[in-house]
């Protein structure tokens, strides 16, 4: 392997693992031998790209590194790169893309890009607002938050639930427990009859902010091989915003493909 590659993958692990490593936790974890390991780290702490702490002996991120992720952060916030992901989604798809944040208990519209494909395009513009539990937008951003959070914002509200939304709390966090793990959550002409949604979340840790992407589609076209194909999608493109702004979900999630 080069050592190239071995450098994106002593930074990857660092992403996934959030705190210093040592070069038997990177010989370890990356099944590299340690002669390796140490060449690559200690060149990579050479050109910048690392720092060692003079005490542990253990490496972290370099000045270089910082440097670009905060020149990056400062010029790309996270709405805009969750607009280039549903722009992506809208054109693999061919249906209407969203971005939304997390307003309280509620779901709000703050960029919708209309699809390409078939008669019937949701249009739900900017501004328009929703139950957060009522729709897979909003059950994606909920998940984001821990349970005791959720039923601090949910109220009795949740008994006015259609389709296959949620009717109870527990159902809700059952439902939240799914969506973690998944990483996505789908909606069946819930909120708004006949259409269907699939959506995922990121949290904006520099803000505490939690926003959500997805498309919407007329409901009937959401068979089971669509569906998983579309979630997939939906999860890939927050998983890319996810790591990029260094949102710890994304950097520790492993998809179950099974």
């Amino acid at each position: 392997m080069s050592t190239l590659a071995n450098a994106r993958d002593v930074l990857r692990l660092m992403a996934h693992l959030q705190r210093d490593v040592t070069v038997t936790d990177v010989a370890a974890e990356l099944g590299l031998p340690k002669s390796s390991v140490s060449r690559t780290l200690s060149m990579m702490a050479e050109y910048g790209f690392l720092d060692r702490d003079p005490l542990t002996r253990a490496y972290r991120p370099g000045g270089l590194i910082m440097e670009a992720s905060y020149h990056f952060r400062a010029s790309r916030g996270t709405v805009s790169l969750l607009e280039e992901e549903a722009a992506r989604l809208v054109a693999d798809t061919g249906y209407t893309g969203y971005v939304d944040v997390l307003d309280g208990a509620e779901s709000l519209v703050l960029h919708m890009r209309i699809g390409t494909v078939g008669a019937l395009q949701a249009y739900t513009p900017a501004g328009t607002r929703a139950p957060a539990y009522a729709s897979s937008m909003g059950r994606a951003l909920l998940a984001r938050l821990d349970d005791a959070q959720v039923m601090r914002l949910v109220d009795a509200r949740l008994e006015q639930a259609t389709g296959t939304a949620p009717r109870t709390r527990k159902d809700l966090v059952a439902t939240l427990a799914r969506i973690r793990v998944d990483g996505w959550d789908v909606s069946r002409g819930e909120w708004v009859p006949n259409v269907g949604g699939i959506s995922a979340a990121v949290l904006d840790n520099d803000t505490g902010q939690v926003f959500g992407i997805g498309i919407a589609l007329p409901a009937p076209e959401l068979r089971d091989e669509t569906t998983e194909r579309f979630g997939r999608a939906v999860r890939e493109a927050a998983a890319r915003v996810g790591k990029r702004i260094g949102d710890p979900y994304w950097l520790r999630f492993v998809a179950d493909e099974g």
